[in-house]
């Protein structure tokens, strides 16, 4: 297996994790915050998703990004550029997904989008480095692997916690 064909499974069983992690999930329980601190598991969501699609599309791709280019920003009623990073603790309390239903078809959306990216590149991609806003130079393989795939584990492993704070099942692994 190459390091193009580990991204790509690594990738979607990541995908497929991220839709788990928020299945069957009441209102309730996604905007739960233990002790009122910390993200609640609606942000975390909205956060990596957003995340992905402004790296892998906007920096990566220098096309709009799906959040955008199919209004969802405008469908939720949120910001068209913010994706979490450094937001005020109180604004990202506030932060609010009330249809996870519809949510999930960003996020599908948004997956596809990546998956469909990652069977264009080529193993020797993956050594070109790029000058990104805001990360500095990184190589392709850097960022998918670490920009992208470190950053929803450590972000799974965080529902998982605040999951297990509820009394809900974890994760399926």
């Amino acid at each position: 297996m190459g390091t193009i064909d580990y991204y790509q499974t690594t990738m979607k069983g990541i995908h497929k994790s991220l839709l788990e992690a928020v299945e069957g999930l009441t209102e309730e329980q996604l905007h739960f915050r233990a002790l009122d601190k910390g993200n609640h598991i609606a942000w975390i969501i909205w956060h990596s998703v957003r995340t992905e699609d402004l790296v892998l599309n906007l920096m990566l791709q220098k096309k709009s990004p799906v959040w955008n280019a199919e209004e969802w920003d405008k469908k939720f009623g949120m910001d068209p550029r913010s994706q979490g990073t450094g937001m005020p603790e109180e604004e990202a309390a506030a932060l609010r997904i009330e249809d996870m239903d519809e949510f999930t078809k960003y996020m599908e959306n948004v997956f596809k989008s990546t998956e469909d990216y990652l069977s264009t590149i080529s193993e020797e991609d993956l050594g070109v480095v790029q000058d990104l806003p805001g990360m500095g130079k990184r190589s392709l393989s850097e960022v998918i692997g670490g920009t992208i795939l470190q950053h929803f584990a450590s972000h799974l492993g965080e529902i998982s916690y605040i999951k297990g704070l509820m009394g809900v099942s974890g994760s399926s692994v």
